[in-house]
């Protein structure tokens, strides 16, 4: 008796030491280590998250280069020819170049170049210097700049400064800005300070021209006084005594009272000064007016600084520059009278990100923390709801040094990580404290499931990782900033495995509650083997039983459901039929919503979070003028005043635009939905529709980039001589938008400017006079544009002496160039003696892509509409006009400017399935099994399509990364499941019992990790449009996956088994079978020979 006590004694301890030895059995055994460790990532994780840098965007390379190039007062069309089309032809060969697009306007080119995916941008940007410094420009063309586009900007906050514009002129307002400018640099905190309107006044000269004419001069001569008269000329260095002083003659001009009093002409005691026969004016280049208003104020000018920060933290700039502010406006006397107001301040942004970011977290971690404490002690549910966030700190500290930033990608993708790797941690949790009933002490309770687990565990976050890992190389601008996803995914999600095989043992020993109780499970214990049973009884010792009929309500309800579905599985897996109707019926049913849901679900690549700002284009004829707007900026400023939950708004004309930037209060004060303002706004402004303006009101949004319309048409052709044509073209489908019901914002990127005046020289008079075309041109350029005579010092800046003719500051006609009396060396000549002209049509625009000429014509859609509602009626339209010949179309809008992304997406999605089906090939060594797990997967197609009917949120982007997470979320019950039948089977159970016992068994597991998830999801899809798409992707992806795992896959699996071991041929099977058979009867293939009786 005592050498059989002993032997059981000696099979225990080796069970412990099993148990206690090893990678997992280590943070237990050393539990001071394991607390060690858990302080370290603490602390590591805190001190990260102060340090990272906080960001509202990531930076990333977005893989666009612009080549600028400024041509003055030249045509389009000849700016296309003479500078657009030679550029583009030398740099389109350059390798990494993946798209060449261009804009010929008046007198400037702009080509931007988009990179490949896999290029560097600065590598390829040196290539295009290169190429471009090799094109032959005209001789007056300035030199090309190459620049690279960067999303990488310091910003720290826009202040608008204003003051009432009886009092502030734009020109006072302008020098006061400087001022600040100054005052704002000197701040260690500030990089730079960006003051709009931007540029230095200049000294206009306003010369009448009929006193240059009648006193024989001309600007050159008169350039040539002023020069004179503005120069100090040094003498040299001479020694006085012991010492060398500097020698000069100081004749500089310091203001325009000794501008005024420049000599121009002298004859004997008689001279002429400037003053004679010119006036003088302060201006600024920028013609634009500028007006700010709020709810209490409007009639305001403003002019706008841009503060980038320096090196350090968002945060910490904005606490040390604030103040600054707040003391020059309270105190300098020199911006006495004027007001200011922050616009996109980062900091704020960036505040109410975390905030949002904190809400949903904590919202997510409370309702996982009710979830679980139904299922298992107070204890136990803290124990899982405290550790899950621990995974954090390691994401925090991965991204500090690997020099990331926190950044609203990163932050989406933590509340992610949190919901999807919920799971791990539960079913550790949860298995341990299953063990604990069962009479196990609290360490070998975590201890025995954590071995239970981990290797389905390992593998569930495998497939769960590998999903997002194709998004790593996704195209374009928004694939780069996709990347965030996976990087913040994989380091929380790996973190959260291991903390949950490691530390989470060791908080377990110290957190859980021990137990003096236990309760007897015949069915669990009847499939122990001898030395396990044992180890329990051991276990056991000291502890009384209690009866099942002593539970609780809690307890009752959950034992109840498992005898439920034991007895369910036991019934199905015996009958043929229900087991077919099962497994059928949510198949047909998937079928069915993909028929009939999908097509009224509809497809919206993005819903992005509004702004809290309205955008407002008010567009008049080409060619039209400041001026033309003036009348009816009281009216506007009126309107726009009365707008609901306003909170201020800019107004700015320039040429024949006037932009309105409308900021309204923040969401949780704003009386009504952002896009009731915004309609409101778009019909308040009919009256300027009236008078033959074009209106444009758009909600901004974080979206990403696209083509400026959600539809769109691009009409391309090869040739420039078809340009009138093409435009004739894009009327027609402007009109067709126009017409089309749910469209707003309809844009035509080209229109006709009211025409140009061409001027031809007569060369054979010209030559009778011994002159040439550019003998004239010199002269003519000063008198319609104005000469440089040099600059005088202000305060701030150097500010140009610019001589002008008076009598063309308020218009020039044809008629005035022809009159215009030009000095040659052939003495005096009238322009219209040796030239004329005539009138002839032009376009604003000259666009190119890829060096095909095109137009593209794109519109918004209204609210309560989709993209998928409008497009077949655009596609009709498209395909049915009759195109000149030359002239094709491409589809446009947001669909197609990003077709390659979701083209890549849904590639990467197919990927991930063969890359989770690899892993779980691996763990299971079968084709079937893996086959059955993912099956789950696809059927979660249907929880989804009726989801997302039923709340109205249409397929996009934010739906795709939404299944993509599904897919690694999912299959991590079925994994357990089917781990658990395996396990069974292998003890020799018998396949029903084996099937039903491992479905009970992991009932609840399911139930807590489904309600967990879809909880702990729910606050992010409520949140906003933005993330409702991924939200209830997962949600009720989610709910029907497990629904499937509960009731499909145990008979699917029974199914496998029973055809492995009857040999029988599966329905695919039969299927291949029964279409070959005409190739298998001609040569016997497949088929079993009879051995010869002989």
């Amino acid at each position: 008796m005592q050498e059989n006590n002993e032997k059981n004694i000696a099979k225990i301890e080796k069970i412990k030491q099993e148990l206690e030895s090893g990678f997992f059995g280590f943070w237990t055994k050393y539990l001071r280590v394991s607390i060690l460790v858990l302080i370290l990532l603490i602390v590591g994780g805190i001190f990260s998250l102060y340090m990272i840098p906080k960001e509202s965007s990531p930076k990333v390379d977005i893989g666009y280069i612009s080549i600028t190039t400024i041509y003055q007062g030249v045509s389009p069309m000849d700016i296309d020819t003479l500078i657009t089309d030679k550029i583009e032809k030398q740099i389109k060969d350059i390798d990494g170049i993946k798209k060449i697009t261009s804009t010929s306007s008046v007198g400037v080119s702009n080509t931007v170049v988009e990179v490949k995916t896999g290029y560097k941008s600065k590598d390829v940007m040196s290539d295009i210097k290169s190429e471009v410094d090799k094109v032959s420009l005209p001789s007056s063309v300035e030199k090309p700049t190459v620049t690279e586009i960067t999303n990488s900007s310091e910003l720290l906050y826009f202040v608008y400064v204003f003051g009432d514009e009886k009092k502030f002129s734009k020109f006072d307002l302008i020098q006061k800005g400087k001022y600040l400018k100054n005052k704002l640099e000197a701040s260690p905190s500030v990089s730079k300070v960006t003051l709009v309107p931007a540029g230095d006044y200049k000294i206009n000269v306003l010369i009448d021209k009929s006193k240059l004419e009648q006193l024989g001069i001309s600007l050159t001569e008169i350039a040539s006084a002023i020069r004179a008269n503005n120069k100090n000329t040094p003498i040299g260095n001479y020694n006085i005594g012991d010492l060398n002083y500097d020698f000069r003659f100081d004749g500089e001009l310091t203001n325009v009272d000794d501008l005024k009093k420049v000599i121009v002409k002298s004859s004997g005691s008689s001279v002429l000064r400037l003053e004679d026969i010119a006036t003088f004016d302060l201006a600024y280049n920028d013609k634009s007016e500028n007006k700010y208003g709020n709810k209490q104020t409007n009639g305001n000018n403003f002019i706008q600084l841009q503060v980038d920060k320096s090196s350090i933290g968002v945060f910490t700039a904005a606490a040390e520059t604030k103040p600054l502010i707040e003391n020059l406006f309270k105190n300098d006397p020199e911006l006495k009278g004027l007001s200011y107001s922050y616009s996109t301040d980062l900091s704020e942004y960036i505040i109410d990100d975390y905030k949002s970011l904190a809400n949903t977290g904590l919202q997510t971690l409370f309702l996982v923390f009710v979830t679980i404490l139904f299922f298992i002690s107070f204890k136990e549910s803290l124990i899982a709801t405290l550790v899950l966030p621990l995974s954090f700190f390691v994401t925090f500290i991965f991204l500090y040094y690997a020099g990331y930033s926190l950044n609203f990608m990163t932050n989406f993708s933590l509340v992610l990580s949190l919901t999807i790797g919920i799971d791990t941690i539960i079913v550790i949790v949860e298995g341990a404290s299953e063990k604990q009933k069962l009479g196990y002490d609290k360490k070998y309770a975590i201890l025995l499931a954590i071995k239970e687990f981990n290797a389905p565990l390992i593998s569930g976050t495998l497939t769960t990782l590998v999903v997002f890992l194709p998004m790593l190389s996704l195209p374009g601008v928004m694939g780069k900033f996709l990347t965030y996803i996976p990087l913040t995914v994989f380091s929380t999600l790996l973190a959260g495995l291991i903390i949950a095989l490691t530390i989470s043992s060791a908080v377990f020993m110290m957190f859980a509650r021990g137990l003096n109780y236990y309760f007897r499970e015949e069915e669990v214990e009847k499939n122990m083997t001898p030395e396990q049973k044992l180890f329990l009884d051991s276990q056991r010792e000291g502890k009384f039983e209690m009866e099942h009929s002593k539970l609780g309500l809690k307890g009752r309800t959950l034992a109840g459901m498992g005898k439920m579905y034991y007895n369910y599985l036991e019934k199905t897996l015996k009958s043929k039929w229900k087991k077919k109707f099962i497994i059928w019926l949510p198949i047909v049913l998937t079928v069915l919503s993909l028929v009939f849901l999908s097509p009224l679900v509809g497809f919206k690549f993005y819903s992005g979070d509004d702004l809290g700002t309205i955008n407002i284009t008010i567009t008049g004829k080409q060619g039209a003028t400041e001026k033309s707007f003036q009348k009816y900026l009281p009216e506007l400023e009126k309107t726009i005043g009365d707008t609901k939950d306003l909170k201020s708004y800019s107004l700015t004309t320039s040429g024949n635009k006037i932009k309105i930037n409308v900021n309204v209060v923040k969401k949780d004060e704003r009386t009504q939905e952002i896009e009731k303002t915004e309609n409101e706004i778009t019909s308040s402004l009919n009256f300027m529709v009236s008078h033959g303006f074009d209106v444009t009101v758009a909600t901004q949004s974080n979206g990403p980039p696209g083509s400026g319309g959600v539809l769109g048409v691009k009409l391309v052709s090869t040739n420039a001589s078809k340009l009138e044509e093409l435009k004739k073209v894009s009327d027609d489908f402007e009109k067709f938008f126009k017409s089309l019901k749910g469209t707003k914002n309809v844009k035509n990127s080209s229109s006709d400017t009211p025409g140009q005046f061409v001027f031809k020289f007569d060369e054979a008079k010209l030559s009778q006079l011994g002159l040439t075309s550019n003998d004239m041109l010199g002269e003519i350029y000063p008198y319609v544009n104005g000469m440089e005579a040099g600059s005088i010092k202000s305060k701030f800046e150097d500010n140009n002496i610019v001589l002008k003719i008076k009598d063309f500051e308020d218009g020039f006609s044809p008629d005035d160039l022809l009159n215009i009396m030009v000095n040659t060396r052939a003495g005096k000549v009238r322009i219209g003696d040796v030239a004329a002209y005539n009138f002839t049509k032009s376009v604003s625009a000259v666009n190119r892509e890829n060096n095909k000429i095109s137009i593209s014509v794109t519109s918004d859609i209204e609210e309560g509409y989709l993209p998928t509602d409008l497009q077949p009626q655009l596609d009709k339209f498209m395909q049915n006009y009759k195109y000149p010949e030359g002239i094709s179309y491409e589809v446009g809008g947001e669909n197609a400017d990003n077709a390659e992304l979701i083209t890549a997406m849904i590639s990467a999605f197919f990927l991930s399935l063969f890359m989770m089906f690899a892993i779980l090939v691996v763990q299971f060594n079968s084709y079937k099994q893996p086959g059955l797990i993912l099956f789950s997967v696809l059927l979660s197609v249907l929880g989804v399509n009726i989801g997302l009917y039923l709340t109205g949120t249409p397929y996009g982007m934010m739906f795709m990364i939404g299944f993509i997470a599904l897919a690694g979320i999912v299959i991590n019950d079925a994994i357990i499941l089917v781990d658990r039948a395996n396990r069974n089977l292998a003890k020799g159970l018998e396949p029903v019992y084996a099937i039903a016992t491992a479905g009970q068994s992991r009932l609840q597991p399911i139930l807590v990790t489904t309600i967990t998830t879809v909880l702990g999801v729910w606050p992010m899809a409520l949140q906003s449009p933005m993330w409702a798409g991924l939200g209830y992707t997962i949600m009720f992806g989610i709910l029907a996956g497990s629904l499937l795992t509960i009731f499909c896959i145990p008979l699917i699996y029974h199914n496998i088994y029973l055809k492995q071991v009857e040999k029988r041929k599966g329905i695919f099977v039969k299927i291949f079978l029964f279409i070959t058979w005409p190739i298998r009867k001609m040569f016997g293939l497949f088929t079993k020979k009879e051995k010869d009786p002989k």
